[in-house]
């Protein structure tokens, strides 16, 4: 091999190996928990006593292919989980938020919605619906196909679940997994 023929074979071979490696990290990235603590954002204005911000009315359908809007809720306290199946912190706390809905689901007071991030690509209806099936879940969950809920909510990582009291204000924002008892601890303090 000449001397250009060996330099684009090196070339070629190190963009090989950067273009693995860049696929290898996409797959696996994953958002960054440092703590096993959920972190908790509340609105600096709703830290001072100033009006909350109202939450944002969503539209989706849910696995049966019914159509549910959050203000099909109004009077409850709403628990509004964002999701996919492909993130291992989500898949974590699933099986407490399950726990939750089937609780929440024996009363009047609170429901939990489970929004799946369905972008068509890494997160399908299937995938969501196998995943559900699976692990014999039986919370609603509810499909953002579109990504409207999501840009409603500015939702940057998941999992994130938002708190809404029976004013429709949200509560409070919880960015990372979370448990059955902080869950039920807001609903307790917000029937």
């Amino acid at each position: 091999m000449n001397k250009y023929g060996n330099l684009l074979f090196r070339f070629l071979a190190i963009g090989v190996v950067l273009y693995a490696a860049y696929n290898f990290y996409n797959q696996n990235s994953q958002p960054n928990l440092t703590s096993q603590q959920p972190q908790t954002l509340v609105d600096s204005a709703t830290k001072n006593g100033n009006k909350k911000q109202i939450a944002p009315e969503i539209v989706l359908n849910d696995l049966q292919g019914q159509t549910v809007k959050l203000s099909d809720y109004n009077g409850k306290v709403i628990i509004l989980n964002f999701w996919a199946s492909w993130c291992p912190p989500c898949k974590a706390e699933m099986p407490e938020l399950n726990q939750t809905a089937t609780e929440l689901a024996n009363g009047q007071e609170a429901v939990l919605l489970a929004v799946n991030l369905t972008d068509g690509v890494r997160e399908t209806v299937d995938k969501a619906r196998k995943y559900i099936n699976d692990n014999n879940y039986s919370m609603q969950v509810l499909l953002d196909n579109e990504g409207k809920a999501a840009n409603a909510y500015k939702i940057v990582n998941i999992p994130s679940t938002f708190i809404i009291d029976k004013q429709g204000e949200i509560y409070d924002v919880i960015v990372g997994p979370t448990t059955k008892k902080a869950l039920m601890d807001y609903v307790d303090k917000l029937k």
